[in-house]
């Protein structure tokens, strides 16, 4: 079985991978940008996730109560995520005291009074007319005097007796005393005593009274089930109302007979011309009357108090993130055994690891969405893998920095706790990355890194849309003050701008949050501003070198130092091609011009001018600026001349390496020449097989650059002046039509072969480009005026030599000194 092919040297492990399964050479980078997404979003989810990074919960039981708390903070324990705790013994005192507001449900009688009307007029009735029948039947005749003398009335007999309680009462066991019936009897149940007997009872009911009393069976219930006061309910006619249930508007029978008692015994209130046995037994007689007209109804009092404590809410105990749950050296009492216990369970119910699943599917999201609309909206957003590797480092140690800053941040604010706890929220740097992107790579990046830190930092400070809000603006500004910093001075600038927008911001959010201008408002935008304005610059000068170092970028700072031309790359470039050297320093000034034309990086193309030829320092005579009479290429074939002379970009290319130069101005070197031909030497090949019969066709390849094409406008701007600088550097004469039209040729052909097509550059870009060409060279070939004899040479008589400044040299260069 033959052995698999094995893959060119030079791929990574995940393109030999993807190489070995035929899965085609993006696959291996794709895998790797995925497995780059995952591992920061894993990292950035575990940040931002709560109770993956917060204090252990303390376990504390019942011998914790009223000792102190020992923390392992001096702030004490705080809570790492919000919770919603339950207080069951706090719901069950709420709904006991629920059921004891509820007053007790008492049903009315109306109708008792008028029963007990009847009753006594029925009973009163019909003993009357029995007693008359009886007396009726005893009369004697006197013989003297010849008629019927009555007699006394005659005793009741036990059976009438129980009659008349039957009558009264609707049973015939002993209700009243036989000597109460007796004397009743005596008074033969008259419409007086009949009438004294129902107004004692309407006495006690209230009738004659403005509002009627309800009688309730004893005071005991009463004070037990009603304390607050009682309902009556009126079933007859559907109403309703509370009472309280003291006297004289609820009182017992007790009460009432004792009312009746101090009524009777007032003189003259109860029949005053009646003997006091009469009077007696009416009293007695309307007390065994009295009965409760309200009693209680235990169904519906109780229903009511269950339908009453069932209306309760849960008793919830709301714990904030960050806030304190107990401090340290607290002593311990039964909230904090509650709350502990119950920030315990939820959190053994809570699955780690769907949290961290949550937190990571969020950044994955929000990354992936934030990368597809940037990479739609914008040519230029195009990350490298080192691109992302850089943001998605700079995003979790944003991120992680945060959560220090918040845990210093709180134990901070228990010391000094005048000042607001978002004060020193507001206060941390988060506008530092998103300056620190724009200042090493590009306004697309630093926007596509602003939103996704503003909105994670929002979901971390409990999803506050406020500090989400805060951030992103201030992580815009950031980004767009420092595009214009070409020094340590402009940096702190920008952070002065930064931290004024983000004092305004606070100011603004905290008043539509109805804050208003409170000091604490005011204590918090100051931190906002000092904060930034001090700490972010400061931060991005720290970090820049050290990402310069390890990444390779290129910062306004590193581009000044590599403008600088003591720099030793260009010391041993003007040692070694004195000639090349002064082509990179015209270059660059052309480009440097052209770039601020077209709003690109004047300090990255000027750099990369300088750098661009680098590598015909290795065999500087081989090259025509470099030459001074001999000519090394006329004993060479054309062939050998053009790879001698494409040589010096992977020679230029080394030397990049060795002296460390950024990314970007080492890859100016092969994309200054894109895929253009060496064409000097191609038309003298071609030139050579004219009129040779069976010669073999020429291989274009070899006289052709391997590339790439500019991949970046500033790139793009060295190609141009490269060609428009040697071109025009060989015009007879260079006036300003001659100048204008060159570089219309130039920039025409370049574009016409499509070495523009992988760059940022538009037609008014070109159009733009030409102009400042033309302004620039225009001040290299200026004409100069003839200088008068002895101008010169100064001499008591002078000299006589003269210089016409419109004579050109041999070169294609202005004639004369100066130039």
């Amino acid at each position: 079985m033959a052995e698999p092919e094995s893959p060119p040297p030079g791929r990574s492990p995940l393109d030999a991978l993807a190489h070995r399964f035929r899965l085609g050479p993006r696959w291996g980078r794709r895998l790797a940008s995925l497995l780059l997404l995952l591992t920061v979003s894993v990292a950035a989810g575990f940040v931002i996730s709560p109770g993956l990074f917060s204090q252990q919960i303390p376990s504390l039981t019942e011998d914790h109560l009223g000792k102190p708390f020992r923390a392992n903070s001096p702030a004490g324990f705080k809570a790492g995520r919000d919770y919603e705790i339950i207080h069951q013994s706090m719901t069950e005192q709420r709904r006991l005291e629920a059921r004891s507001a509820v007053r007790p449900v008492y049903d009315l009688s109306p109708g008792v009074l008028l029963e007990i009307r009847n009753s006594v007029s029925t009973a009163f009735l019909e003993m009357r007319q029995r007693q008359a029948a009886k007396e009726a039947s005893q009369e004697v005749v006197a013989p003297e005097a010849g008629k019927a003398q009555p007699r006394k009335p005659p005793a009741l007999t036990a059976e009438e007796r129980e009659h008349f309680q039957g009558l009264l009462f609707g049973r015939k066991d002993a209700v009243l005393d036989p000597e109460d019936v007796q004397g009743l009897a005596a008074a033969r149940f008259n419409e007086a005593v009949e009438q004294a007997t129902v107004s004692l009872v309407e006495r006690a009911y209230g009738f004659t009274e403005p509002t009627p009393v309800y009688i309730a069976n004893s005071r005991e219930e009463l004070a037990r089930e009603g304390p607050q006061g009682i309902t009556v309910r009126d079933l007859r006619h559907r109403g309703e109302q509370t009472l309280q249930g003291t006297a004289p508007t609820v009182v017992d029978v007790r009460e009432a007979h004792m009312e009746m008692d101090r009524f009777a015994s007032i003189p003259g209130n109860l029949l005053p011309d009646s003997p006091g046995v009469q009077r007696r037994a009416v009293l007695r007689l309307a007390k065994r009357l009295v009965r409760p007209n309200v009693t209680i109804n235990l169904a519906e009092t109780d229903a009511r108090r269950r339908q009453a404590a069932a209306a309760v809410k849960d008793a919830v105990i709301s714990i904030k993130k960050g806030q304190r749950v107990i401090g340290d050296g607290e002593l311990v009492n039964e909230t904090h055994l509650v709350a502990i216990r119950g920030m315990r369970l939820q959190t053994d119910r809570l699955d780690l690891v769907q949290l961290q699943v949550g937190g990571t599917g969020l950044v994955v999201l929000l990354v992936s969405a934030t990368y597809l609309f940037c990479r739609a909206a914008f040519r230029r957003f195009r990350p490298t893998r080192k691109d992302a590797m850089l943001l998605g480092l700079l995003l979790v140690a944003m991120l992680g920095l945060l959560q220090v800053w918040v845990s210093i941040a709180d134990a901070v604010q228990d010391r000094y706790t005048a000042i607001p706890l978002e004060a020193f929220y507001y206060a941390f740097p988060v506008a530092a990355g998103a300056m620190l992107v724009r200042f090493v790579l590009s306004d697309e990046l630093a926007l596509f890194f602003a939103m996704v830190l503003a909105s994670l930092c929002g979901v971390m400070l409990g999803n506050s849309l406020s500090f989400g809000i805060y951030a992103l603006v201030g992580a815009l500004v950031a980004a767009d003050r420092v595009s214009s910093a070409k020094d340590r001075v402009g940096i702190f600038k920008a952070g002065l701008a930064t931290g004024g927008v983000n004092l305004v911001a606070v100011l603004c959010l905290f008043l539509a949050e109805g804050k208003g201008l409170n000091p604490d408002t005011l204590i918090t935008a100051l931190f906002a501003f000092v904060g930034t304005s001090l700490a972010v610059p400061v931060m991005v000068m720290a970090l820049t070198p050290l990402i310069e170092s390890v990444f390779g970028y290129a910062s306004d700072l590193k581009l000044l130092e590599l403008a600088n031309l003591n720099h030793p790359a260009l010391k041993e470039l003007i040692v070694q091609a004195p000639g090349t050297y002064h082509h990179s320093i015209i270059i660059g000034t052309l480009v440097e011009n052209a770039a601020e034309a077209i709003g690109a990086n004047p300090l990255l193309a000027r750099s990369c001018a300088y750098y661009h030829d680098i590598g015909k320092g290795r065999n500087p005579l081989y090259f025509g600026e470099n030459q001074k009479g001999e000519n090394k290429h006329d004993s060479l074939a054309p062939a050998m001349s053009a790879v001698i002379i494409k040589r010096h970009v992977t020679e230029g290319l080394e030397m990049a390496r060795q002296y460390r130069l950024p990314k970007l101005v080492a890859d100016a070197i092969p994309q200054h020449h894109g895929t253009r031909l060496v064409g000097y030497f191609f038309h003298k090949a071609v030139k050579d097989q004219e009129g040779k019969e069976g010669a073999p066709p020429i291989d274009e390849s070899i006289f052709r650059y391997p590339g790439p094409k500019p991949q970046f406008r500033e790139a793009a701007l060295v190609m141009i002046a490269d060609a428009v600088e040697a071109s025009t550097r060989a015009l007879p004469e260079p006036t300003t039509p001659r100048l204008y039209a060159q570089v219309q040729k130039m920039i025409n052909l370049i574009f016409s072969e499509g070495q523009l097509d992988e760059c940022d550059l538009t037609l008014r870009d070109l159009n733009l480009i030409s102009q400042s060409f033309l302004h620039t060279l225009e001040g290299i070939y200026h004409a100069r005026p003839e200088y008068p004899a002895g101008a010169l040479l100064a001499g008591p008589k002078g000299a006589a030599l003269t210089v016409a400044g419109t004579k050109q040299d041999g070169k294609g260069r202005p004639a004369g000194t100066g130039t």
